[in-house]
């Protein structure tokens, strides 16, 4: 129980922060935005940490992990979700992120040498067939042209940078780390490598001027950040990492709904279609055996 809880909690906060990071494009850089979201991040579970009572000294070697996964997962693949999110419609960006479930698996195999286990590979492409049903209004509408395409190999990218993380906190020996301390550390050093991108690219430091960025900042720091990724890194070690990616897969749906419900999104027989395969997809890879 506490497995499902937590898979659906990751999803349904991830599923309304495609949003939030939208009230985060314009005034503020997205190094500086990203930079502030860590900070916030990495403090507030510092100090969770310490009224707790969570040991945060570590080796060298844990130490090296944890600043692999801050460099990876906290880091540099949200510098390219951010720069992708600019080009792309926020369907196009969740299509492009589901390939996690993809490159986890084929990861896990390469780095892990974690057998590829043929119900979850289909459960994953049956998945992100079904996001292509899904926006496929959006996918008809790309002519080639404009930065739609360098959008796409941007969110691409970032994806491929996540699941290397994924790879790092699903190793044998960065599990045996608790994962608290483990997010403490790598959100940490995320914030820190942020903050070099921010200082490199030149911009000074800035604030928005809206309430509403504030808002999304506080909310992606808080829940998107702190929360998510523990229970995140928690199921890592529960499912392993090809079942913990089809997260990416069912998020879209979260973000659907609520767009049917405050954005007027009408439904069609692909969209219809296309959630069928994304929940059929979810049971098939639930049914599966537990890979890393």
């Amino acid at each position: 129980m506490r497995v499902i809880l937590a898979f659906i909690t990751c999803v349904l906060i991830w599923g309304s922060t495609w949003y939030a990071i939208e009230w985060q494009l314009g005034h503020v850089s997205k190094e500086w935005s990203l930079t502030y979201r860590f900070v916030i991040a990495a403090v507030t579970i510092f100090l969770w940490c310490k009224f707790k009572g969570h040991s945060l000294s570590f080796g060298r070697d844990a130490h090296f992990r944890m600043a692999a996964a801050g460099f990876l997962f906290f880091s540099f693949n949200y510098f390219f979700v951010y720069w992708g999110t600019e080009y792309l419609t926020s369907g196009l960006v969740a299509v492009s992120f589901s390939l996690m479930a993809f490159f986890n698996i084929l990861n896990g195999r390469l780095f892990l040498k974690t057998k590829i286990e043929t119900r979850a590979m289909a459960a994953s492409l049956i998945g992100v067939t079904g996001l292509v049903f899904i926006f496929l209004p959006e996918l008809q509408g790309l002519d080639g042209s404009g930065n739609t395409p360098f959008g796409i190999m941007l969110c691409v990218f970032a994806t491929i940078i996540a699941s290397l993380g994924n790879t790092v906190i699903g190793s044998d020996k960065a599990r045996a780390i608790p994962v608290i301390p483990f997010n403490t550390w790598g959100m940490a050093y995320g914030a820190l490598f942020n903050l070099s991108f921010a200082l490199i690219q030149g911009d000074p430091p800035s604030l928005d001027p809206r309430p509403e960025y504030y808002v999304a900042l506080l909310a992606l720091s808080i829940f998107g950040t702190v929360i998510a990724f523990s229970f995140y890194v928690w199921l890592i070690g529960q499912l392993g990492t090809a079942r913990t990616a089809y997260i990416a897969v069912m998020t879209p749906l979260v973000a659907l709904t609520i767009s049917t419900l405050y954005e007027g999104y009408s439904w069609t027989v692909y969209a219809a279609a296309g959630v069928a395969m994304v929940i059929g997809g979810n049971i098939l890879m639930i049914k599966s055996k537990k890979s890393a």
